[in-house]
């Protein structure tokens, strides 16, 4: 089973900017120790930090999956800063900077099925062997939706969280994602019976930790409008 990992480019695992040999150094010593997939990412897309960690994660041998960070929406025509050229530029440059996987990191959870559509479309006709990977948070309640319509448009991979650490600033249901791909082209072939023992067992974990819960009980599309990532709205 590969293990994967988020690197902030310069920033590596933290939220200060790190000498670059100590950035490459991390990376070394994470891939002699078992790690295998590196998302590389930067809040602003910022090209040099981005490859920063790509040139950083290569060196060391790993897996190079660089992210584009997703915002705004693209299905909105009045919405003209993060459109759909914007985003097909920076998957352009990160292409030709020989990465190994592509990443929509959706950290607020404002990609809607029908941008989804779109977006994964697009790349997947200009790079149709790149594999593409999409993660999101269900904060607003539509990430099954979304993550089943990047499926449809081509993407690779989705992220899901297991049923009972599921839903608001978490990934999307995977027993919902696995059920409804069932009997489809695209069907994980996990069965639905063998998630039932690990989602329990991990409802029974949450329920040890419910005092550091965040108070949050429901989706809200309100992440529409202040567009804030799920880490930091749980944060609040």
């Amino acid at each position: 089973v590969p293990f994967q990992m988020l690197l902030r480019g310069a920033n590596g695992v933290g939220y200060t900017n790190y000498p670059d040999n100590a950035v490459f150094k991390f990376c070394d010593v994470a891939v002699r120790h078992g790690m295998d997939v590196f998302r590389v990412f930067d809040s602003l897309n910022y090209l040099d930090n981005l490859k920063l960690g790509v040139d950083a994660v290569g060196a060391a041998g790993g897996v190079v999956e660089a992210a584009i960070s997703y915002t705004g929406d693209i299905s909105d025509p009045t919405k003209s800063k993060y459109t759909l050229d914007y985003y097909l530029e920076l998957a352009r440059e990160l292409v030709a900077y020989n990465i190994h996987v592509l990443a929509i990191k959706d950290m607020a959870g404002l990609l809607k099925p029908a941008a989804a559509t779109t977006l994964i479309s697009a790349l997947r006709k200009e790079f149709p062997q790149l594999p593409i990977h999409v993660h999101t948070h269900d904060t607003a309640g539509t990430g099954v939706a979304t993550m089943l319509a990047a499926a449809a448009a081509g993407a690779d991979a989705v992220d899901a969280a297991i049923d009972s650490m599921s839903g608001m600033t978490s990934q999307p249901s995977m027993g919902a994602i696995v059920a409804a791909l069932q009997n489809d082209a695209r069907s994980t072939g996990i069965a639905m019976h063998d998630l039932t023992a690990l989602i329990e067992y991990w409802e029974s974990v949450r329920f040890s930790y419910a005092a550091f819960e965040s108070g949050q009980k429901s989706g809200s599309a309100e992440v529409y409008e202040h567009e804030m990532p799920g880490g930091q709205y749980t944060n609040l």
